[in-house]
């Protein structure tokens, strides 16, 4: 299936841009990072778009989508975004897919809608900085608001051939920072604030869905044992335990590197999280 169209949906008067395959398949709403945007999705709408259902927005403040007026939202503006844009979808229960910053607003999407959330991917997350010493939070802080110091193509020309891995086709790493290069740096400041505030291993116990961790074995951003430390925290929360994949060679970008692993792995996880509530309902 090609990259769907973008729409606008109204939000309280705030326009949010979406891709969505429509369909009666399961739901998956696929989260975009900091330095993305849903065309970075463009790999699963093609594999997956006519099985499932594909739901993919532009990050308030990205695209299309308008933004935030406070310059510091938090992981629960987003996700309370996330919900009116299914609201007015007509969408019930949903695969929430959360990739780097993401991940955070997810996590917190899932717990402040347990109903609607039928499993949670880690995909190759932040963890947030809520939960550093206050020097520490604000020196990490100041250097991703740094980064973007000269504006995105320059952070794109920089950071986005260093954040994939060393095997990534050219073609690939080329979208990486084209995407990159269309950032809005107001909306790129405000998804470091709310990381800033947000500490992941705070609100992993509160997710009582079914969780897959994603990870890639050569990613810089989110490493391996990052991800494990999240699996450990998911596994110790109220939704018990669960996956984690790792994709070999994959860089930052896994589902746009490598994606037919990450696919594979993805749907995997779906299928048997969507086989275990039809048994349950038998």
């Amino acid at each position: 299936m090609a990259l769907p169209e973008l729409e606008t949906v109204d939000v309280g008067g705030t326009p949010i841009a979406i891709r969505d395959t429509g369909g009666n398949g399961p739901t998956l709403v696929l989260l975009h990072g900091l330095g993305s945007s849903s065309q970075s999705w463009a790999f699963q709408f093609r594999a997956l778009g006519e099985k499932y259902r594909l739901v993919a927005w532009d990050m308030p403040g990205y695209g299309a989508s308008g933004g935030f007026v406070r310059d510091n939202p938090t992981a629960e503006h987003y996700a309370y975004a996330l919900d009116a844009t299914l609201d007015l979808l007509g969408v019930g229960g949903v695969h929430i897919v959360g990739h780097s910053v993401a991940a955070l607003i997810g996590a917190a999407y899932a717990v402040e809608h347990p109903d609607r959330t039928l499993s949670y991917t880690f995909c190759q997350g932040l963890t947030g900085l809520g939960g550093l010493t206050v020097d520490e939070r604000a020196r990490q802080r100041r250097a991703r608001l740094d980064a973007m110091a000269d504006g995105p193509e320059a952070l794109a020309e920089s950071r986005g051939p260093s954040i994939v891995g060393p095997g990534t086709p050219p073609m690939v790493t080329a979208l990486v920072v084209a995407i990159m290069k269309r950032v809005p740096a107001k909306a790129y400041s405000q998804a470091i604030e709310m990381m800033a505030q947000t500490d992941f291993f705070s609100l992993a116990p509160g997710i009582a869905c079914p969780s897959l961790v994603m990870a890639g074995d050569a990613d810089p951003v989110s490493t391996v044992a990052n991800g494990e430390a999240a699996r450990t925290a998911l596994d110790a929360g109220a939704g018990g335990g669960g996956p984690m994949e790792t994709i070999a060679g994959a860089g930052h970008l896994a589902g746009m590197e490598n994606p037919a692993a990450f696919n594979a792995a993805l749907s995997g996880f779906v299928d048997g999280v969507e086989a275990r509530k039809s048994a349950a309902r038998s």
